[in-house]
Order: structure tokens, then C-alpha cells, then sequence
């Protein structure tokens, strides 16, 4: 597309590229990365306090810190919500009044009344489906062990050949579920000190509303629980735990997350390890290191989103160009070289042929990178130094390639973590907690634009996740995503990812999916896609228009060959409209899920990075230059 026949810029676009693209320089740290804030709901906070409680720590500063925290956020309605302008989750809610119990708030207070009223409401305690999250309150003597179905540690005994072993779990869980079965085998418990039947809706209820299929489950796994095989327990109970240590990782966590840790610090801690042992002491101090005191509150960055932040913020600063894009790019390119994983890790178990080379989300998680990570880091190195022009990013592109392609289903998609091998029932219960992961479309459409980026677009690989778009792409010409909310994310993936592999804009696929992009702008010229639309069909497509989510739009129809559009104008003068005078924009939006199930987040570095990528796209689509 020229000038000439696009016309003139959208008045603004210029300036307000200028803007975005020196704040989001202005945030890179000097060692080349960006990290942006990683805000999620208070599962953390009120999670620390019962994990501190667990550990028999001492009530110090630090949980009275929690506890100012959960009820700055306490909602009117009197719980607590799990993404922005949310209702009240039961759940959530449960947590931090638990949390604000074992800090020493007394039941009677106003706002514990209302925190339990709003329990109720929600139908209680017994209302709550989410077994292991269960199994915390269970630690700390404020929920029955025998309602709840245990994991026998026997299970990493299990040969790889057979359903139900450990490699069969998502990536993203193992460490969980290995470390949960642990503090199952001796179920510990120290007591809170109080009891909770306030927060049931029935306090005289006999048996909890539970499916039969869970409650024989749970009579099986207490049965076995009563009865090992002693040689065998003990034998399980040592794998597990050397399983767990040799799969630390060097910053003292499991997963480079704090809820993994979290879980297998009580795991070691239910089995006698000491808190002086030295994989403990790195555990607790790993912990630490996602404690962040903002705005005079303590929080807890469940994860640390520092390669998906580098790897996007060098794609937009390559896009955007300019005078300053080489001095912010070298280190940035430095940085990812050196965190890509080059050696084996868990995801090799179950590999055919395994060739290290991905990255994974954390600054430290080599046991399990992404294909997600790895696809925006190519994708990255590849807009700064094609291929040919920098032995070393060859090389690392080489790698990761080679590892994305071994990480492929069987169907032609692509999952973030690992293909999908699950053989046994339960499977979309488990996905929407996070134990498993199915291939998507916002995944393989990221992968797809790597292979266009690195020069392999034509490839049979590329073209069985082309076609496993197409065999997936929903009636209406939408894709579901699976890590953003939610068809507006997987859409806009898709098409990106088709088009970079070559897919032209009048494929009957991208022109039914920009169509229904189109369809779905808002009235005031943006997009967005609410949280409840994971669970609300009513809300696919719908929601207050945020600046990512727009630029997730834009950046599809754009790659469609809409540039010269009224919708793509109209988007853009959303985005101009809604900047700040720093270049940045406001999203306090959830728009991320980690778990379908109730755990979603806010990245405060992607609400910049996107719209830059949509405005640099956009203007090379108008200028007719070669975009990177």
C-alpha cells in the first residue's frame, strides 16, 4: 500500500508513536530487559499470610503488611474481586478472610462481618470446587482432610508409558501437584486457632456438595492413604523429594513463580526438611524476591513476566525505528541471548530427539520454557537481525526453532507448555485449574509469525498449524484464545500469525476473522473483551475498550490488508485520544488468564507495548515501507 492510495496519516499517529516509544525506552532497565508489573488478584497476599502461618513464622510486621493490603481492596459489597470491577469471588474472598483471621482480626469487626456475608452469598464455603486450594485451608486445620481427594506420591513412580504420570501434567503444575502430594502423604496440620463456620451458607449441612464421581475418588485416595505399601511410600516420598531438588532452580524457586514455590516449601517442610536446610533457606529467599512494596502496600508478583516484556518491548522498538532503536535494541538482544535455555529440562522427558533452545517466561525457569516466550523472542531477534546478519542470533533462532518444532502436537498446534499427552478423564476440569493445557490459537498463530520471521514460513511444520487453524476457527470466524482474554486475543494471533506465514488477506479464514474484528469495535472506536466472557458466551467480543486489546485488533486488521480502513482509523484515534501526557496509557483492566478458573492479570508494560506495535504497523502499511 502507498501514500497515494491510503492517503495521509490518521492526524496524531506520529506524535503519538513518539511519545509511546520514548516512555517504553525510558522503562528498559540498563541490562537491556523490560519488566513490567505483574498484578494479579490478592491469592498471593492472603496465600503468604497462611503460608507464613503453616511455617510457624513469627506474626510480624510483614502479615500485619498482608493484611493493610487485602483491606485496602475489600470490595462494597464486602469480598473481593479476581479481576477489575468484578463480582465478588468466593474463593478469593474465602482466602483473605482467612488471612485477615490468622493477622488477628476479630470476626466482629464490621469488615469481617461483611467479608463473611458476602460468603454466604455467594453459597458459602461448601460452595468451593477448587480441591487443592482447599487443601491450604486443610494445612492450617480450618477444613477436613477427608473431604478432600489425595494425590498418593506414588504417582512419580508411575513408568512415562503410563496414563496419569507426571509428564502427563501441564508443565505449569507438576511442581504443584508432586509437592502437594507430599504434605497429602502425612497431612499435616497447625491450627489456625479459630473455626469458620461463619463462612458456610449451611452450617448444618452433613455432606458437602461434591459430584459422586469426586467422592469416590476421595474414599479411594483416603482408603490408600490409610493403607501404603510401606517400601513403596518411602520409596515414592525419596523420588519426589531429590525430584524436587534437582529441579530448583538457581534463584532458590521451583517454576520461577511464587505459587510453585510456595507449595513446595510445605511439601518439603510436611516431610521433615528443616528450615535451616539449605534448599529452604534458598526457597524462602527466592520467595522474598517477589515481594514488591508499591503505593505503600505489600504485594505479591505471583510471577515475573521479564522475557515476554523483553522480547515484546524489542519487537515494538524495532517496528517503531528511529534514531534511538540501536541503543535500546543491543542490550535487549545481549539479554535474551544470555537467558535462553540451553540445556534439557522436564519438557526433554517425552521429547523425541530433544534439542534445548527455548525461553521460558521468568527470569529463571529452565526446567520449563514456553513455546510462547520462545515464539516472541524470535520473532524479536529476527525484526533486529535477520537472518544472515548475526552469527550469534542465527544460532540461538537455530535452537529455538529446532525446540519449537519438537514441542508441536500431534494435531499441528501448539501449546505454551508442552504438547498435550493427558490419557485419562477430568480433562477440561483440570485445564480451567491449570494442570493441563490444550493447543490454541493464540499460541500457535505466536509460533506461526516466528516461522514467518525466521524465514521458514513454507515449511511443513507452519503448514499443519495453518491448518490447524483453519480446522479450529469458530463458526462466527473467531478463535478462542487461551491466555489472554479471550477470542479477541486468539483472533488477532491468528490472523497475525497466518499473515506472516504468507496467508493473504483474502483467505475466506482471514477475511471471516477480521470481519468479525470489525464487528465487535466498540462505539467509541476501541476494543475490548471482559474477563466474563471466559465463562459468559454473552460477553465474547464485549467489554470496555482498552488500549491493548485495541491494539490486539488493530495490529489483526492490519496484518489482513485493512490499513486504509475506517475501523483501523477509528481504533487509532481511540488510542490517541486515550494517551496520557507521558506517552503511556491507563488499563486497570485484567486482560491475561493464568487459570480459566479464576486467576487472571494485568501486565503494566503491555497496555505501551501494543499500541506502539499497532501505530508502527500501521504506519509502514501507509508509507508502503517494509515493516520489521
Amino acid at each position: 500500500m502507498t501514500t497515494t492510495d491510503a492517503g495521509a496519516l490518521v492526524p496524531g499517529v506520529e506524535r503519538s508513536l513518539a511519545l509511546a516509544v520514548h516512555a517504553l525506552r525510558e522503562r528498559q532497565d540498563p541490562t537491556g530487559y523490560w519488566k513490567g508489573d505483574f498484578e494479579t488478584s490478592l491469592i498471593g497476599e492472603s496465600g503468604e499470610v497462611i503460608l507464613r502461618h503453616y511455617l510457624r513464622l513469627p506474626k510480624d510486621e510483614t502479615v500485619a503488611a498482608a493484611a493493610r493490603t487485602i483491606l485496602s481492596e475489600q470490595t462494597p459489597t464486602g469480598g473481593w474481586t479476581s479481576y477489575h470491577q468484578g463480582p465478588d469471588e468466593l474463593l478469593l474472598s474465602v482466602f483473605c478472610y482467612v488471612a485477615l483471621r490468622l493477622a488477628g482480626h476479630d470476626p466482629d469487626e464490621p469488615e469481617m462481618r461483611a467479608a463473611a456475608a458476602s460468603v454466604r452469598g455467594n453459597g458459602g464455603i461448601e460452595s468451593v470446587d477448587n480441591l487443592i486450594m482447599l487443601a491450604w485451608l486443610a494445612l492450617i486445620g480450618l477444613w477436613p482432610w477427608r473431604d478432600i481427594p489425595l494425590i498418593p506420591p506414588e504417582i512419580v513412580l508411575l513408568p512415562t508409558w503410563c496414563p496419569g504420570n507426571i509428564y502427563q501434567i501441564g508443565a505449569a503444575a507438576r511442581g504443584i501437584v508432586v509437592a502437594n502430594s507430599l504434605f497429602m502423604a502425612r497431612r499435616p496440620v497447625v491450627p489456625a486457632g479459630f473455626g469458620i463456620r461463619e463462612l458456610f451458607a449451611e452450617p448444618g449441612a452433613r455432606r458437602l456438595p461434591r459430584s459422586f464421581a469426586v467422592r469416590c475418588a476421595t474414599t479411594l485416595s483416603h482408603w490408600y492413604a490409610r493403607h501404603p505399601i510401606g517400601p513403596l511410600r518411602r520409596r515414592a516420598i525419596r523420588k519426589e523429594s531429590r525430584w524436587l531438588i534437582r529441579t530448583q532452580e538457581k534463584d532458590g524457586s521451583w517454576g520461577g513463580n511464587w505459587p510453585q514455590t510456595a507449595n513446595v516449601v510445605m511439601g518439603l517442610d510436611a516431610i521433615g526438611f528443616p528450615q535451616d536446610h539449605p534448599v529452604i533457606t534458598a526457597a524462602m529467599a527466592g520467595l522474598d524476591r517477589y515481594v514488591v512494596e508499591k503505593d505503600g502496600q505489600r504485594r505479591i508478583e505471583m510471577w515475573t513476566s521479564v522475557v515476554m516484556d523483553t522480547a515484546l518491548a524489542l519487537s515494538a522498538n524495532a517496528m517503531a525505528g528511529g534514531p534511538e532503536e540501536k541503543a535500546a535494541a543491543q542490550p535487549a538482544v545481549r539479554w535474551l541471548l544470555a537467558n535462553q535455555v540451553t540445556e534439557l529440562g522436564d519438557w526433554a522427558v517425552l521429547t523425541k530427539n530433544p534439542v534445548p533452545g527455548g525461553w521460558p517466561y521468568e527470569f529463571t525457569n529452565n526446567a520449563n520454557p514456553d513455546a510462547d516466550d520462545t515464539a516472541f523472542a524470535v520473532a524479536a531477534l529476527r525484526r533486529v537481525h535477520p537472518r544472515g546478519t548475526d552469527p550469534a542470533v542465527d544460532a540461538a533462532c537455530e535452537r529455538a526453532r529446532r525446540w519449537l518444532l519438537s514441542q508441536q502436537g500431534e494435531d499441528g498446534g501448539w501449546a505454551a507448555f508442552e504438547p498435550l499427552r493427558w490419557r485419562l478423564p477430568g480433562r477440561d476440569k483440570l485445564a480451567r485449574i491449570g494442570f493441563l493445557e490444550a493447543p490454541s490459537a493464540d499460541i500457535t498463530g505466536h509460533v506461526l509469525e516466528a516461522l514467518g520471521a525466521d524465514g521458514q514460513a513454507h515449511t511443513p511444520a507452519a503448514r499443519r498449524g495453518i491448518e490447524w487453524l483453519r480446522r479450529t476457527q469458530q463458526p462466527d470466524g473467531s478463535w478462542p484464545g487461551w491466555w489472554a482474554c479471550y477470542h479477541l486475543h486468539g483472533t488477532s494471533a491468528a490472523v497475525t500469525g497466518m499473515a506472516a506465514c504468507g496467508v493473504p488477506g483474502s483467505d475466506p479464514a482471514v477475511t471471516r476473522a477480521c470481519d468479525w474484528i470489525v464487528a465487535h469495535q466498540q462505539s467509541d472506536g476501541g476494543w475490548g473483551e471482559d474477563i466474563r466472557a471466559l465463562h459468559d458466551p454473552a460477553w465474547i467480543g464485549r467489554g470496555d475498550s482498552t488500549p491493548s486489546q485495541t491494539a490486539w485488533a488493530l495490529l489483526a486488521l492490519i496484518a489482513g490488508g485493512r490499513a486504509d480502513s475506517g475501523p483501523v482509523r477509528t481504533g487509532l484515534d481511540f488510542l490517541i485520544r486515550t494517551q496520557q501526557a507521558d506517552g503511556d496509557w491507563a488499563e486497570p483492566w485484567h486482560t491475561w488468564v493464568v487459570h480459566h478458573d479464576g486467576l487472571y492479570w494485568r501486565d503494566s508494560l503491555l497496555r505501551l507495548i501494543y499500541p506502539v506495535m499497532a501505530m508502527s504497523a500501521y504506519r509502514a502499511a501507509v508509507d508502503g515501507t517494509e515493516l520489521r
